[in-house]
């Protein structure tokens, strides 16, 4: 009995660990997304700026500089999903992706945890 517990919480595991990779390429899309409008919105800023600065007027694009600082949260937000998913962190000197139980970085040696 007790071989088949264990292989009942192996496939369990494997079906979590699928679950997770499912969610992390979902959040990834968004993420992708999220960043595809901050870009059209970088585009309509310029767009904004331009005219203003061809007719001698201000800043008519606060609306667009909100909208892609919501987008950034949003983003932030997603991103983090991840590394929960992942069990990972990043790195406070260079922000490279490290596992939470790596104690120094592997891309700049700086210490993780502890």
């Amino acid at each position: 009995m007790a071989f088949l517990d264990d292989v009942k919480k192996f496939g369990k595991n494997i079906t979590d660990k699928g679950k997770d990779v499912i969610e992390i390429t979902k959040l990834n899309s968004q993420i992708g997304a999220e960043k595809d409008k901050i870009k059209d919105l970088y585009l309509k800023i310029g767009e904004a700026v331009y005219k203003a600065y061809s007719a001698g007027e201000g800043s008519a694009y606060d609306e667009l500089c909100g909208q892609i600082k919501e987008i950034d949260a949003k983003v932030v937000e997603l991103n983090a999903k991840v590394l929960e998913l992942k069990n990972a962190t990043k790195c406070p000197n260079c922000g490279a992706e490290v596992t939470k139980e790596t104690a120094f970085c592997s891309k700049c040696g700086a210490k993780v945890n502890g």
